[in-house]
């Protein structure tokens, strides 16, 4: 399931076959802590561990065990059900984290945690349309923009200065899914250029893309 979805994503970004996730996994939320000095927060399902020093950088995605078992078992690859889009977001979310640290790091760029957080909530939009449409489910394609977008809720131990990052990064997705949506159930192709495109712009270039597109549609 994990190599599966992070095959999706890669081929969605034409990013090539990167490090498999599974060899960085981690289930145990008691070693997360301890790698993390700490800094999991608690009653989380989903972290990515990175470190930097001189000698290169250092990975790590923690995914609870449980949640993955229930994935697993509910297989939304084949039939995708409402109350498993909570699991398959955090997973989606930890792999888009993991695929986009890789990849900048192989371009010598760095990437902001906005960033990251931005191309989270992209990639758990598009993932999940990709299959809502694949399975023909009309339903989760009318309600899937207003479940992802606007029926969010934030951990609660988050700071200001974290809460406002992930509430910066989910309008921002909000904005660019919304003009996508249309995109992709009309011309697939377009909206995977475009998606191509946006996640090679530099952080800067894609929230001037994103307010650009809201004033074109306006």
């Amino acid at each position: 399931m994990l190599r599966q979805l992070q095959r999706q994503l890669s081929d969605i970004y034409q990013v090539g076959r990167t490090h498999d996730v599974r060899d960085y996994l981690i289930t145990d939320p008691t070693l997360a802590k301890v790698l993390s000095q700490d800094a999991v927060l608690k009653n989380t399902d989903e972290t990515l561990l990175v470190s930097h020093d001189d000698e290169g950088l250092a990975l790590s995605l923690f995914l609870d065990a449980g949640m993955i078992g229930r994935l697993e078992s509910s297989d939304p690859l084949t039939s995708l059900r409402a109350e498993c889009l909570d699991d398959l977001w955090k997973v989606l979310e930890g792999i888009s984290h993991f695929n986009c640290v890789v990849w900048k790091a192989t371009q010598d760029r760095t990437v902001t945690l906005l960033e990251l957080e931005l191309q989270g909530e992209i990639d758990k939009f598009v993932t999940t349309m990709m299959l809502a449409l694949d399975q023909a489910d009309t339903e989760l394609l009318n309600r899937l923009h207003g479940w992802l977008f606007d029926n969010v809720s934030f951990h609660a131990e988050l700071d200001e200065e974290q809460l406002d990052r992930y509430r910066s990064a989910n309008d921002y997705a909000a904005r660019f899914c919304h003009g996508l949506r249309q995109q992709m159930i009309n011309d697939d192709q377009l909206a995977l250029s475009e998606l191509r495109q946006f996640f090679r712009l530099q952080m800067a270039d894609k929230i001037s893309h994103i307010h650009s597109q809201a004033w074109s549609a306006s």
